[in-house]
């Protein structure tokens, strides 16, 4: 009788070890394990270091219409607000026989409401249109030309995003003309190309579409 007593004890002994082993290995938090320990860290924020709030100056180039080239200084304050410097050019072109270039100078800033990469812009500066045209009356050739002064607003959606220094982005707006000049040297009896009137018109003193295809440079 001693025997199965001590026999039924060792297997009720035996019966809540395996028990509780099995209960301490289904717990991850009674767990000590290296391998938990050592798992790798979540992806870092490549855009953490704009969030210290500090200032980061930086320089941006671009492509985009209707002035094709561009370049800007800027500087960002947190990743919330960006100020930019900017010149933008069109070298010179011929649109049905007339030269054509324009370049502008303008104030940017970027709001970045949700400290990402999305941004609401304004722009808001002057750009300068500059016409060339020789035209032939009576066998004589002469010169005409043809300027426009646009002070005008730029509002615009985009986004900038930040890889460590690096920072690429793409935007759209419309560029609204606020007052605009003309001025024109036309030789007398002789009326300019209307191309270049409607082209003048369209560029100076009409609401045009903006893109920016590409925005790339350096924020550090």
């Amino acid at each position: 009788m001693k025997s199965k007593s001590l026999l039924g004890a060792a297997m009720f002994a035996l019966a809540s070890l395996v028990v509780s082993s099995t209960a301490f290995a289904q717990d991850p938090s009674q767990s000590d394990s290296p391998s938990r320990k050592d798992d790798p860290p979540p992806p870092r924020d490549t855009d953490a270091a704009h969030h210290d709030g500090s200032a980061h100056v930086g320089l941006l180039g671009g492509v985009g219409f209707p002035r094709p080239l561009a370049i800007e200084g800027v500087i960002e304050f947190d990743r919330l607000i960006l100020l930019g410097a900017e010149y933008s050019a069109l070298p010179t072109v011929n649109f049905s026989g007339v030269d054509t270039s324009m370049w502008a100078l303008a104030a940017d800033a970027r709001v970045f409401p949700f400290r990402n990469g999305f941004f609401i812009g304004l722009r808001a500066g002057k750009q300068h249109l500059g016409e060339t045209a020789s035209l032939t009356v009576s066998g004589v050739t002469a010169s005409a030309s043809n300027t426009a002064d646009t002070t005008f607003l730029n509002p615009r959606l985009g986004f900038l995003w930040n890889w460590h220094a690096l920072a690429i982005g793409i935007d759209a707006g419309v560029q609204i003309p606020v007052l605009t000049s003309t001025a024109s040297t036309v030789p007398a009896g002789v009326s300019p190309p209307s191309g270049a009137a409607d082209l003048t018109h369209t560029l100076s003193q009409s609401v045009i579409p903006t893109v920016d295809l590409l925005r790339i440079g350096v924020v550090m």
